[in-house]
């Protein structure tokens, strides 16, 4: 940015940047920004260094501080990086966007002809299979790197390299690389290795290796990655250390963000070679971590993103660019505005091992503020994993059992979006986790990398639960690396790398679809017709294309090199391009493609030229207007060639200098437009006294006019004056009211601009001067725009119909599931009415339908099932419906026991005729078991009572006699519970004279506490009752 110091005005500012641009050859390109100045600033738009000038395609629409370029039937030679430059007498500055015009891939050229591989015995044709692809690296600027791919196949493959998409050739001089092509040992596969010759930092890429011949095509990718090397410490240790970056010689720019916002600068950067990119911050270099992030976006674009900004980070941010023909700079000034209403005390960064918690704390202004809590976009739920505490002003998030996907940037926000930002930084053997998503075009590569802490430790890559393939990976001591090429809709799912017991996991999302052009026209001729025409023919594609397509003919003028659109028509055969389609003079020559939406074919030139010079003629002439008083009278007309014209009102010319302006002073105001073939004048605000004026137009070869008419309305609106907004809920009755000025005057009701069709849903009632339309019982379909028009006046109403709350019925309680592995879960829910939006959470995160978690509807029921549970599927789940919650606590046990109680050998001693329970608790309330007593079954009868009672099972002998004495078992599948039984016919007593009896109750749980009263030591192991 220039800046200009002044005593009046101010320099011009963009309010709104241009936005990049991605379109396919053919499609149209707009790009917009807003800027203010005083005065207004001259606005200009250049491309590669050149002002650009309005044509047949381009135009640059500007409406006050709003300027724009459009840019019709874009070609692949517009692509590259427009610039919007604002200047005014108090200074300049400039916005930049880059334009991609996606060019379908050309045909693959025929491989040379070399000695074919001797097939391996029994081997038959087949598509291409990397025998070794190539493997990510990490290196230094100026070291060399080797990348080689070796391909086994019959018939013989052609091997090629693309950097990020793009031919070698396209990036790189031929001095910085060679191509080494080979055969793999035994001669059985052929290879070719890429070598790149003192690497530079733009190097750093992915790489891909095609492989392809008659039966098929493959591809494996590798990641490059040059870093700067480490500067030596100076040898002089008082010596002032020199700046990073040159002095900013001229005053940057200003960007203010809210704190918390995001704030993003893009800096476009060309040049040859390319150039290296360092982002420094007050002076210092920046590297990226959780705020700062630094990439390269599609359109070429370096782009610094620094999240939820906070005060640190003001300052003064510096794109420094150089390569070996010089270096540049760009400089912005971060400024960020804090909010009025502050934080008492801020959150602090924490640090936490792995499984273990962490403890964020802030304190709000007031304990009435209530607050949220995020990891950077996702809002976090009260749960078990997430605990949420309020103590006062004091606001605590407690972060139970961390994995490495915890790591990251949260947030504690208050009213206004006035947030305290803080990191978790999670220790554990992974130090780099991936993104939480990674979106990726069809067609593009995939690059995901994770940082280990030790070196050389082995990662496990895999997709949905299953291992991706080896020749994708590649480790270099801590980093690890997987380079999906060219991914297709088969390679989205949940990408995970583990290490041991720890993990880290995105969601890959594939998106838009490529398909094939079509093909080009055939016996493409031209024929000199009469004076100042051409005659081209051609032939339809063969084979035709599937799909609806067009054919786009094209002129370029001899000795340039720019192809300009004429016109695109739908059949083959004959066309004749006359003079009047050039805008000078000259020689042209022809071209033509087929289009479909699948892209376009490469274009077929005709042979020789033809000379042409340029007419105009009248497409569509001027039309008499007729406006009500107030409005806007417009007149057009089409021109068949880019021409300037005259423009006059009641015989008197009309300025030519400037856009807007007056007859005289008093009188009508009046606007002129041109965007391409088409002219407009449009006259503002007429009046009654304007009816019969007459409005001219002329230019060489043209003469036409037409004249205004003014109608007076017949009828005013009395009410409303102004659009109305209304909301209403389902089955609710609206009735939307207009008051005419004129009692049973006609009017016409509309929705969303469509007549209103009478029907039992919308009733249409006419009482006097007032309109009604009403709608007995509102449905959420019947929101939109309402408008109530007569004869040149309307009324709008702006509707809005929602559905009611919806409430959960059942549970109302917190419910505790428990089940073991494998089993079947269901969480349910029921609302109040069908229909009702639900979701459901696991531990405070949206689930997402899979194969392991299944989500069903069924009228107001919802239910939520684990088909086969694990103890990783348990959790805190919540089913959220309008403003209410439903809480599941599922708890999966893995099973390695059946019986719970007793774990050891039970020894009872008994009288006889007392009454004796043997009991055995499981783990689950379902299972069956098995009594034996010596070996034998027992068989149930009034001396064997045998009872279940959910997880308890119990054998009864209610009167014992001497034969029941024995070994007792309670078997289930391999396990059993072991119990004694000794029956005597009276005590024994050990420890007293008296041989009184004492008594004793034991409780059958063994983590329950034991109740003792008077018994002999001696029968305190029994299990009588």
């Amino acid at each position: 940015m220039k800046a200009s110091s002044g005593e009046q005005g101010s320099p011009p500012c963009f309010l709104r940047f241009p936005r990049p641009v991605r379109v396919a050859s053919g499609g149209e390109v707009e790009l917009q920004c807003v800027v203010l100045g005083e005065p207004p600033p001259t606005v200009v738009w250049e491309k590669g260094g050149q002002q650009l000038v309005a044509s047949e395609r381009l135009s640059f629409p500007a409406d006050g501080a709003e300027h724009g370029l459009l840019l019709r039937s874009a070609l692949p030679t517009d692509a590259g990086v427009y610039v919007c430059r604002a200047r005014n007498a108090a200074g300049e500055a400039y916005a930049a966007a880059a334009v991609t015009v996606l060019e379908p891939p050309a045909p693959e050229p025929e491989p040379p002809a070399t000695e074919r591989p001797v097939a391996p015995p029994g081997a038959g044709e087949g598509a291409p299979v990397f025998l070794t692809g190539p493997r990510s690296q990490w290196v230094l600027r100026g070291a060399e790197v080797v990348l080689t791919c070796q391909v086994g196949s019959l018939p013989e493959p052609t091997l090629y390299w693309e950097k990020d998409g793009m031919a070698l050739d396209e990036v790189w001089d031929s001095s910085h690389y060679t191509l080494v092509p080979g055969r793999t040992e035994g001669g059985r596969g052929v290879s070719l290795t890429l070598r790149i010759l003192g690497a530079r930092l733009p190097d750093s890429g992915v790489y891909v290796c095609h492989a392809r011949n008659p039966q098929g095509h493959v591809q494996a990718g590798a990641l490059l990655q040059v870093h700067q090397p480490p500067e030596s410490p100076p040898a002089d240790s008082e010596e002032e250390p020199q700046p990073v970056v040159e002095p900013i010689k001229c005053a940057p720019k200003t960007f203010w963000v809210n704190e918390g916002k995001h704030a993003k600068f893009r800096c476009y950067v060309m040049g040859k070679p390319e150039p290296e990119i360092e982002w420094h911050w007050e002076g210092r270099p920046l590297l990226p971590d959780r705020r700062r992030l630094m990439y390269r976006d599609r359109d070429g674009g370096f782009v610094l993103k620094v999240l939820y900004c906070q005060a640190k980070d003001r300052g003064l941010y510096v794109c420094a660019a150089r390569n070996s023909a010089g270096q540049t700079l760009s400089a912005v000034q971060l400024h960020v505005k804090e909010p009025r209403l502050r934080f008492s005390r801020p959150l602090q960064d924490v640090e936490g091992r792995e499984h273990g918690i962490v403890v964020l704390e802030c304190k709000v202004p007031n304990s009435r503020i209530p607050t949220a809590w995020f990891r950077e976009d996702q809002r976090l739920l009260p749960c078990r994993k997430y605990e949420q505490i309020e103590e006062g002003a004091i606001r605590r998030l407690i972060i139970h059992r961390l994995k490495a996907d915890d790591d990251g940037v949260y947030l504690c926000e208050m009213r206004g979006r006035v947030r305290s930002v803080a990191n978790v930084t999670v220790k554990g053997p992974i130090l780099k986790r991936l993104p939480r998503k990674l979106d990726v075009l069809e067609g593009e590569n995939a690059v995901l990398l994770v940082e280990t802490r030790e070196p050389g430790v082995e990662g496990h890559w895999s997709r949905d639960g299953e291992d991706l393939p080896a020749t994708c990976q590649s480790s270099s001591g801590q980093m690890h690396a997987l380079v999906l090429p060219g991914v297709t809709r088969e390679d989205a799912g949940e990408i995970t790398f583990s290490v041991g017991n720890s993990r880290t996991t995105t969601l890959l999302r594939v998106k838009c679809v490529k398909h094939s052009p079509p093909g080009p026209p055939v016996l493409a001729e031209m024929f000199k017709g009469h004076k100042n025409t051409v005659l081209l023919t051609w032939r339809p594609p063969e084979p035709a294309p599937e799909t609806p397509f067009i054919y786009r003919l094209e002129r370029q003028e001899v000795g340039s090199e720019d192809w300009v659109q004429c016109f695109s028509i739908e059949k083959a055969g004959a066309v004749e391009v006359p003079g009047d389609c050039v805008p000078n003079e000259g020689d042209y020559r022809f071209r033509v493609c087929t289009v479909s939406e699948h892209g376009r074919s490469p274009h077929v030139v005709f042979q020789g030229s033809a000379h042409l010079v340029p007419t105009a003629r009248l497409v569509a002439g001027l039309e008499d207007v007729q406006v009500y008083d107030g409005e806007d009278a417009v007149f057009s007309l089409d021109l068949s060639t880019i021409i300037q014209g005259v423009w006059f009102l009641n015989g008197q010319e009309l300025k030519s200098d400037e856009p807007e302006g007056q007859v005289e002073p008093g009188a009508l105001r009046y606007r002129m437009e041109q965007k391409g073939l088409q002219h407009r004048l449009i006259l503002l605000g007429v009046k009654h006294q304007d009816s019969g004026a007459l409005v001219g137009f002329s230019c060489p070869g043209v003469q036409d006019s037409a004249a205004l008419t003014i109608q007076e309305s017949p009828v005013h609106i009395l009410s409303p004056q102004d659009k109305l907004s209304l909301n209403f809920t389902t089955s609710d009755r609206v009735v939307l009211t207009c008051e005419l000025s004129r009692e049973d005057f006609p009017a016409n009701w509309y929705k969303d601009g469509e007549v209103v069709t009478k029907n039992e849903a919308m009733l249409v009632k006419v009482d006097g001067r007032k309109h009604r339309l009403i709608l007995p019982a509102a449905e959420v379909w019947d929101s939109g725009e309402f408008e109530c028009r007569t004869e040149g006046v309307s009324a709008f109403f702006s509707v809005t119909v929602q559905e009611p709350p919806v409430h959960i019925v059942e549970p109302r309680e917190h419910m505790f599931v428990h089940a073991i592995t494998s089993e079947c879960v269901m969480l349910a829910c029921e609302v109040d009415r069908e229909n009702a939006p639900v979701r459901w959470y696991k531990d405070g995160q949206e689930v997402e339908e899979s194969d392991t978690l299944v989500v069903e509807r069924e009228g107001v029921h919802h239910r939520l099932v684990l088909p086969t549970a694990h103890p990783a599927d348990g959790g805190e789940f919540q089913c959220v419906a309008g403003e209410e919650r439903a809480h599941f606590t599922v708890t999966i046990t893995d099973v390695s026991s059946w019986i719970v109680y007793p774990n050891s050998k039970v020894y009872v001693s008994a009288v006889r005729l007392e009454r004796v329970v043997l009991t055995c608790e499981l783990c689950r309330p379902w299972a069956e078991v098995r009594w034996t007593k010596d070996g034998e079954e027992v068989v149930e009868s009034p001396a064997r009572v045998l009872q279940k009672e959910e997880t308890v099972r119990r054998l009864v002998l209610p009167s014992v006699q001497l034969e029941d004495s024995g070994e007792y078992l309670c078997e289930i599948n391999n396990e059993s519970a072991s119990f004694t039984v000794t029956v005597t016919e009276s005590y024994k007593n050990q420890d007293s004279s008296d041989n009184s009896p004492d008594i004793c109750v034991l409780l059958k749980k063994p983590k329950t506490r034991r109740l003792w009263a008077r018994f002999p030591p001696w029968r305190r192991t029994a299990g009588t009752e």
